[in-house]
């Protein structure tokens, strides 16, 4: 009976993979041509969509293939050439898709000036001498501009360089030390490590991530800081009959090298203990030979430590000199600008009593066209490639993604946090289940609380004022199109006596762009609110448009809001009360809606409060659905309000 069993679940897991990997064939084969897909598609990555809701079966399913075609799960310890590539892969996107965009940018420009060119000189001679002398001084305008812009992103520059002190480096250390009661038997080690012999550490260690990483940097490290983050669950000793009892210790140490040294740690007590700064393997099992210390477990989890140190360590100092590299490529773009409008402002005199040959207006004009069609269309839609990893131990995940939680005042920033508090990994059970079951549990809870930051995606973008022949700069925003996932690691491992639970995924965004240009600064804001029945309670359908009506508000902040109240006219049966009590729900429903607005900082002094009562309907008749209709607020902003 059981043969019979065996048997069936193998056939099933193959038609399943079959089914997966026809599904997974087609994603792979839509895939557009945009920036980094060559080094994507070198190697094959299954995506799936990710489900809007709580799918479980997506996630079942995309772990069930994944076990299937590695034949089970993959080796705790091992680094799989799948994720290495992607994170290459994600840094070559990213640098491939800014070089794209600067040399469309660049040649809109140059498109761009060439037809404003042609607009000024349509005239007789003597106006065009004097178009000409206009074209000039909109050159130089345009010129102070784009110094203006160089200026900003050199303020850009620095803040981001300012927001590395808080970009940890992580290092793995050996510390040899007398055994203490304070040391051993307290709770909470790593507090007592860090306030004991934190300036024991802090020196090797930063001395370490100074010779490894800093000369591969564009900018200098600062003076630094350091964090004991982890320490090895099972301690090592060594009685010695001439020093007591030693005690070996490996910790995981984060070093801050950004930072500007405002460790916290000055009064701390220098303790006599010797620190060895493990820097590959080889330096790990030479060491462990020499003081003869440790087992294989330990062997172990310090190998893994030093892989993926490695793997993060240089994906974050390849991603910081990236970003340097976007500036530079954008503030040479912008001076390259300037060098040809400066030339052609210098050319432009001697041009003044001719124009292009025959034919040259028409090929301006065309060649205006299709560069901005193309630099417009390129930023429409941008994929962007991400990287995830999720650890589930015991009833606690830890995420290298942004994972969203709210902040305490103690806790600082949510999203410095790395460790998620145990709610989100509550519902998952490990004991007796299959791994893929408890796999699909984490790629649920995940989906559930992970969210691209799209901050990190804002861009400078340029449309053309034909009025004034420039060109004005605006920001480019986006919004999530959809989301692919594809598995690159499943695995399950010890980490000295506790079980971990790894999901490593590659992440694929699609966005869509919403170009925001600084709006006018006058407008019109309408928005109809509906209520209960009888209440001054505001129906759920209509919180969408509360939000939406905010949002304009907010880009005409000098103008009055009128906000009036309205009620049901009929009665008794359907109505909702006298004339006076209408009047009275009427101006409730106005002053509910504008205490909403005021919790949404909106200053209460723009606020014009009316009640109409029921003077004023928009349906007529005894149906729920008409007399629903007038039970509303109206909000009307606009630059003038002759009466009230």
């Amino acid at each position: 009976m059981n043969y019979y069993r065996i048997l069936t679940s193998i056939s099933l897991s193959l038609l399943l993979l079959v089914k997966t990997g026809s599904a997974q064939k087609t994603t792979a084969e839509n895939t557009n041509t945009s920036p980094g897909k060559a080094a994507e598609s070198s190697v094959n990555y299954n995506f799936h969509l990710v489900p809007a809701g709580d799918n479980i079966k997506v996630f079942y399913d995309a772990v069930t293939g994944h076990i299937v075609s590695n034949k089970g799960i993959q080796d705790f310890y091992s680094i799989p050439t799948i994720e290495t590539q992607w994170l290459s892969a994600i840094l070559d996107s990213e640098s491939k898709w800014h070089e794209q965009l600067q040399k469309l940018e660049q040649d809109y420009r140059k498109a761009f000036q060439e037809r404003a060119q042609l607009k000024s000189g349509q005239n007789d001679r003597s106006v065009r001498i004097e178009n000409y002398t206009t074209a000039i001084a909109k050159i130089e305008n345009e010129i102070a501009e784009i110094r203006r812009q160089i200026v900003q992103i050199n303020v850009d520059q620095q803040v981001y360089i300012n927001g590395l002190r808080e970009m940890p480096v992580t290092s793995l250390v050996a510390i040899k030390t007398l055994y203490t009661p304070d040391l051993m038997n307290n709770k909470n080690k790593l507090d007592v490590l860090n306030s004991s012999i934190f300036k024991s550490i802090e020196e090797p260690v930063l001395g370490h991530v100074s010779v490894t990483y800093g000369k591969s940097m564009n900018i200098p490290f600062q003076a630094g800081h350091i964090q004991i983050t982890y320490l090895y669950p099972e301690n090592i000793t060594h009685f010695d009959s001439q020093a007591n009892e030693l005690v070996y210790l490996f910790l995981r140490v984060e070093a801050y090298p950004f930072s500007a040294g405002f460790s916290n740690e000055e009064n701390a007590v220098t303790r006599g203990v010797n620190v060895k700064v493990l820097a590959d393997i080889d330096q790990i099992k030479a060491y462990l030979k020499t003081a003869n210390v440790g087992d294989k477990r330990l062997q172990d989890w310090l190998t893994k430590e030093s892989n993926y140190q490695n793997v993060s360590n240089g994906h974050l100092l390849n991603t910081i000199r990236g970003k340097l590299d976007d500036f530079r490529i954008f503030r040479n773009g912008l001076k390259q600008s300037i060098s040809e409008l400066t030339s052609k402002a210098i050319n432009l005199a001697a041009k003044r009593d001719s124009l292009a040959g025959s034919g040259e207006e028409e090929r301006i004009e065309s060649e205006y066209i299709r560069a901005k069609g193309l630099y417009h269309q390129y930023y429409a839609n941008r994929k962007v490639l991400t990287h995830e990893k999720y650890t589930l131990e015991n009833d606690v995940m830890f995420s290298r993604f942004y994972m969203e939680a709210k902040a305490s005042k103690k806790s600082g920033n949510a999203k410095q946090k790395q460790m998620v508090d145990s709610n989100i990994a509550a519902n998952i059970p490990i004991s007796g289940r299959p791994l893929k079951d408890i796999f699909a549990d984490i790629l649920t809870k995940a989906n559930q609380k992970s969210k691209i930051d799209l901050q990190n995606y804002r861009e400078r973008i340029y449309r053309s004022n034909e009025e004034q022949t420039q060109l004005i700069q605006g920001e480019l925003e986006w919004e999530v199109k959809n989301e692919e996932f594809s598995i690159l690691k499943l695995t399950r491992g010890n980490v000295g006596s506790r079980s971990h639970f790894v999901v490593h995924l590659a992440k694929r965004t699609q966005l869509r762009s919403k170009p925001g240009f600084p709006s006018p600064k006058n407008g019109i804001c309408k928005a109809t609110l509906l209520f209960k029945r009888g209440k001054d309670v505001m129906r759920n359908s209509s919180k969408k448009n509360l939000d939406n009506l905010a949002k304009c508000l907010r880009k005409f902040p000098q103008q009055l809001i009128q906000i009036t109240g309205h009620t049901d006219p009929l009665k008794p049966n359907y109505g909702e009360g006298s004339k006076y009590s209408n009047v009275t729900l009427g101006l409730k429903r106005a002053e509910k809606t504008m205490a909403a607005l005021v919790k949404l900082d909106f200053n209460q002094g723009r606020f014009v409060v009316i009640s109409k009562g029921a003077k004023e309907p928009v349906a007529s008749g005894k149906k729920e659905q008409d007399s629903g209709k007038n039970r509303r607020v109206e909000v009307l902003s606009k630059p003038n309000f002759e009466n009230y």
